[in-house]
């Protein structure tokens, strides 16, 4: 007997040790992916009246920001890829490289343009439809566009809306009804671009689908698009920095004592 406890308390500190070594090693790889996202301070240079609510679920996140200027505009997107913790970051960083690549490197600045490139990126990236390894994973994009000078926003999307309120109504502008990559690859997509003229004191929000699908409440429901909605109206005279505290507050006190169900992220941008 004695020996079969020494055993077992010989296995659980093994167990424990390499816990902690993955534990460890998932917190380096955390402050490699956070030096990868445009920092706070230049977002906030560009859009002084701005938040960005960023929750990963597991350590490292399969949710994205990006930024980039060119050619005048700003261009800014939510990334949500599949998975989380570090699958989804591994593919977090193939979309931040092809993102760089695309509107830097390349020039292309039209949001429609820029998602039909990150498409074929990702599926040369993972080798989709060469049959040679069977990769399923892709990522859903909420992209803008701005313009200042002309007051112009340009708008795609991959599954993923773009919300803009403006003088207390919301508008909202649909992504289109596919990924970028994944497996569809017998459909030829083709991404559309939405153009809109803005307002000063316009606010639009851009973000994936983990704020809306966190589980809480007294029967440990879904949160829900309609209330994240409804939360986005009631608070939209308030500083963005404020909106940000009170979104996260929201979801804080919706999840209780629920786990977090997948990364969160929502952006707020007043124009």
């Amino acid at each position: 007997k004695k020996i079969l406890e020494a055993k077992v308390a010989e296995r659980t500190a093994e167990l424990a040790q390499k816990n902690k070594d993955i534990t460890s090693s998932i917190q380096y790889a955390k402050r490699i992916q956070e030096a990868t996202l445009p920092p706070r301070e230049l977002i906030q240079k560009h859009f002084a009246d701005s938040f960005i609510l960023y929750k990963p679920k597991d350590i490292v996140s399969g949710d994205f920001y990006w930024f980039g200027e060119k050619g005048g505009r700003k261009i800014i997107a939510a990334v949500d890829c599949t998975g989380h913790g570090v699958p989804g970051a591994f593919m977090s960083m193939i979309g931040h490289n092809l993102m760089h690549q695309i509107v830097i490197e390349n020039g292309i600045i039209e949001p429609a343009a820029i998602l039909n490139t990150l498409n074929s990126g990702v599926q040369n990236a993972l080798k989709q439809g060469t049959h040679e390894i069977e990769t399923t994973d892709g990522m859903d994009v909420s992209l803008c566009s701005i313009d200042f000078e002309k007051k112009e926003i340009q708008f795609a999307g991959a599954y993923r809306p773009l919300i803009v309120v403006s003088k207390g109504k919301m508008e909202k502008t649909d992504g289109n009804k596919f990924p970028i990559g994944g497996t569809q690859m017998d459909n030829e997509r083709i991404f559309t671009n939405h153009t809109k003229f803005y307002e000063k004191e316009d606010c639009i929000y851009m973000f994936t689908d983990g704020y809306a699908d966190q589980f809480g409440g007294e029967k440990g429901k879904k949160f829900m698009i309609k209330r994240m909605y409804e939360i986005l109206l009631s608070i939209t005279e308030l500083p963005m920095k404020e909106q940000g505290k009170r979104l996260n507050t929201a979801i804080e006190e919706w999840k209780s004592s629920y786990q977090q169900v997948d990364d969160i992220l929502v952006i707020g941008i007043r124009l």
